[in-house]
């Protein structure tokens, strides 16, 4: 415990030396448990969240670093060409095999419960309006029924919750707020909010996919099973563990080796 807390102080001191802020526990790292900004000036900062525990500190700094390093090498973080080259499809297969490992697998299930509960919502109001209308379809606004809500229950067709002349209105309590609408009427407002939390967890498993497959990212969750667990990582992603061993020993990247080398020191 001593040696691991004395390299993770050897680390921070070595990090500082390259013009790096380094704020531990200082902020919430914008909603992180880490994070790398690169400013102007060549200035650098990386943050690890107040909420992080003492355990992870050390692989979220590692992993921050990373971030730095491939900024310095290449400032698109589009490529890894400087660290691996070209990198093939088994070797891209690795890499993306790491982040399995590194994503907890519970990570994104409550999106696709939720998902999977306001689709079931949305079948079973898609029946209900069916009874009165056989040609309802889902892909686009019904007029026949929209035109016959009036206001402001009609406001409730775009936002789950509404002030109305200094009254609140919301989905969750249309029957009690609007007892002049049909059963029709109600099931299509709620199918329209359902439809709606759909969009939302669509859009956020979309940019989710986006960043965890980002070749930054990437990267980064190699380096910290890397220098963290190098037989696991040698487990996942021979092929790169290899070349990255290479690349460490020929001082390749100054950066890396360094942090090998206070790895190893403790």
């Amino acid at each position: 415990m001593v040696s691991e807390r004395n390299g993770f102080i050897e680390l921070v001191n070595y990090f500082e030396s390259l013009g790096i802020d380094v704020n531990i526990g200082k902020n919430k790292a914008r909603g992180n448990q880490g994070l790398f900004i690169a400013k102007q000036n060549q200035k650098f900062r990386i943050d690890i969240s107040r909420n992080v525990d003492d355990s992870s500190k050390l692989a979220i700094m590692l992993h921050e670093f990373a971030h730095y390093v491939h900024y310095r090498y290449d400032s698109s973080l589009k490529t890894l060409d400087f660290v691996f080259d070209d990198i093939s499809d088994a070797e891209m297969e690795e890499l993306l095999r790491v982040t399995v490992e590194k994503v907890p697998k519970s990570f994104a299930q409550v999106l696709y419960d939720k998902k999977d509960e306001f689709s079931r919502n949305v079948k079973s109001l898609s029946a209900i309006i069916h009874k009165y209308y056989p040609d309802f379809k889902l892909s686009s606004p019904f007029k026949p029924i929209e035109k016959n809500i009036n206001y402001p229950a009609k406001y409730l067709l775009k936002y789950d919750r509404i002030k109305y002349l200094n009254k609140i209105y919301s989905i969750e309590n249309l029957e009690k707020e609007f007892e002049e609408l049909s059963e029709c009427q109600y099931a299509y407002i709620k199918l329209k909010a359902n439809q709606r939390h759909i969009a939302k967890i669509n859009s956020r498993i979309n940019r989710l996919n986006k960043y965890y497959s980002a070749t930054t990212e990437l990267w980064a969750r190699f380096c910290e099973l890397f220098f963290t667990n190098s037989l696991r990582a040698e487990k996942l992603a021979p092929i790169l563990s290899s070349k990255f061993k290479n690349t460490l020993s020929s001082n390749k990247i100054k950066e890396l080796s360094i942090v090998n080398e206070i790895l190893h020191m403790f």
